[in-house]
C-alpha cells in the first residue's frame, strides 16, 4: 500500500450520513485501484509526493476575505470549501440545493487515474446542486478561498444545470492560501439550446488544489470556458467536455503561470460522441523560475461522429534555463467524415521582436514583459463579457 493510500484508509474518517452506503463503496473502490503513480500515463507529472509529507489538520480557520471584483455581479462565497447557505443571495431564477442521492449513485470515476474523485465520493461534506433556470444578466460568481493557516483537506462537489435555451455567465474565483488540500468535483449540464460563458480563474498559496470537472452539453447548446492559472504550489485540473447531441458545441481557451515552486497541470478531453459537432481549444503555459507546466489535450471523436470538427492547439513559452513545460496535444479519430487538427510550440521571447521594441527606446525589462504579455493575453481576448474580459486582462497584467 502506498504511504498516500495509508494515509486515506480509514473508514473511521468517514462523514455519517444518508450516504453511508455509497460512500463506503467509493472507499472500496479507493482501495481496490489505490491512487496514480509514475507509471500511470495521465499523473507522471504531478508530484504526488507532495501530499504524502503534508499533515492535515481539522482545526477551524478564519474565512479568507471576499474579492473585491471590478463588475456586478452575485457572489457565494465557499470558505475553506464551504457555503453557507443562509447567506446566499440569488438573483431571481437561480436556485441552490442540497446533492441529490440519484446523481451520487450514477458517479463512475473509472480506475486509479479518478483516484481523487473517489476520495471525493468517499468524504465531501457539502455536496450542492446550482440551478440556472433563467437567463442571467449578471454574472454569478463562485469564491472558492483558503485563508492563511488553512491545513486541512476538504472535498467540495457541485453540480450546475443550466435549463433549456437559457444563457448564464458563471466566474470561479479560486484563492488557495494556506498549506491545506482541496479536492474538488464539479458536473455541469447545459440542456437544449443552452449557452454558458465559464471562467475560472485560480492561483496562489501552498495549498494542493486537484479538481475533476465533467462537462455533458446537449443539442445546440454551447460551453465556452476561458482559465487564467496564476499558479500555485500544486494544481491539478481534469476537464472532460461531453458534446453529447447534434449542434453541440465546447471551446477551451486557458492561460497557465509558473514560476519557482509552482506545478500547473491540465488535462483535457473534448468528446465528439456523436456527429455535427463543433470544438475548439487553445491552451498557453508561460514557465519561468524553476516552474513546471504541464498540457495534455485529447479531442476524442468516436465512430459514427461524422461531421464533427475540431482544432486544438497548444503554445508555450520558457522564459528561464530550469522551467519545464510537458505539453502533448492528441487526436483520436474514428470517424470518416470529419476535419480535425492540432499543434503544439515550445520556445523562447522572439529575438527580433525584442530588437524591434529596443530599436524604438523600449528597456530591455520592459519590452519582454510587452511580449509576455501579449503571448499570455491572446487566450483571453476571446472572453464575450467585456467586463469581466478586462477584470482578467488586468489580473494578468498585475500578475506579470
Amino acid at each position: 500500500m502506498s504511504a498516500l493510500l495509508d494515509r486515506f484508509s480509514g473508514e473511521q474518517d468517514l462523514p455519517v450520513d444518508d450516504f453511508d452506503d455509497i460512500r463506503r463503496r467509493a472507499q472500496a473502490a479507493l482501495m481496490q485501484h489505490g491512487f496514480p503513480d509514475l507509471k500511470t500515463e495521465d499523473w507522471k507529472y504531478t508530484p504526488l509526493k507532495l501530499l504524502e509529507k503534508r499533515e492535515f489538520s481539522a482545526e477551524e480557520t478564519s474565512p479568507a476575505s471576499l474579492p473585491e471584483l471590478p463588475f456586478e455581479a452575485r457572489v457565494l462565497h465557499f470558505a475553506n470549501g464551504r457555503l453557507d447557505l443562509d447567506a446566499c443571495d440569488l438573483p431571481a431564477g437561480v436556485r441552490i440545493e442540497p446533492i441529490g442521492r440519484d446523481s451520487l449513485e450514477r458517479a463512475d470515476h473509472g480506475d486509479r487515474a479518478g483516484a481523487f474523485a473517489w476520495l471525493n465520493l468517499a468524504r465531501f461534506e457539502q455536496g450542492l446542486r446550482l440551478v440556472i433556470e433563467s437567463d442571467q444578466d449578471q454574472p454569478l460568481v463562485l469564491a472558492l478561498t483558503t485563508a492563511e493557516g488553512f491545513a486541512a483537506e476538504v472535498h467540495p462537489r457541485l453540480e450546475v444545470e443550466v435549463a433549456e435555451g437559457v444563457s448564464a455567465t458563471l466566474v470561479e474565483f479560486q484563492q488557495g492560501a494556506g498549506a491545506g488540500l482541496v479536492n474538488r468535483v464539479v458536473d455541469i449540464g447545459l440542456a437544449r439550446g443552452a449557452r454558458l460563458n465559464h471562467v475560472i480563474r485560480r492561483g496562489g498559496g501552498d495549498s494542493v488544489w486537484i479538481e475533476r470537472a465533467v462537462v455533458n452539453v446537449h443539442d445546440e447548446a454551447d460551453y465556452r470556458v476561458h482559465v487564467l492559472d496564476c499558479g500555485g504550489r500544486l494544481t491539478r485540473q481534469d476537464l472532460r467536455v461531453q458534446l453529447l447531441a447534434a449542434g453541440a458545441r465546447g471551446e477551451i481557451d486557458g492561460i497557465g503561470l509558473v514560476d519557482t515552486r509552482q506545478h500547473i497541470d491540465y488535462h483535457t478531453a473534448i468528446e465528439h460522441i456523436v456527429g455535427h459537432t463543433n470544438s475548439r481549444e487553445s491552451f498557453r503555459l508561460l514557465g519561468d523560475g524553476s516552474g513546471v507546466g504541464v498540457f495534455n489535450g485529447r479531442i476524442h471523436i468516436h465512430k459514427g461522429a461524422d461531421d464533427s470538427h475540431s482544432d486544438l492547439n497548444t503554445a508555450n513559452l520558457l522564459l528561464s534555463e530550469n522551467a519545464r513545460i510537458n505539453t502533448k496535444p492528441e487526436l483520436e479519430i474514428y470517424a470518416e467524415e470529419v476535419t480535425a487538427s492540432h499543434g503544439a510550440t515550445i520556445g523562447q521571447l522572439d529575438d527580433d521582436a525584442m530588437f524591434y521594441l529596443r530599436s524604438r527606446g523600449i528597456p530591455a525589462n520592459e519590452a519582454g514583459a510587452l511580449l509576455k504579455y501579449g503571448f499570455a493575453a491572446a487566450p483571453l481576448e476571446g472572453q464575450e463579457n467585456e467586463s469581466v474580459r478586462e477584470w482578467l486582462l488586468a489580473e494578468l497584467h498585475r500578475q506579470m
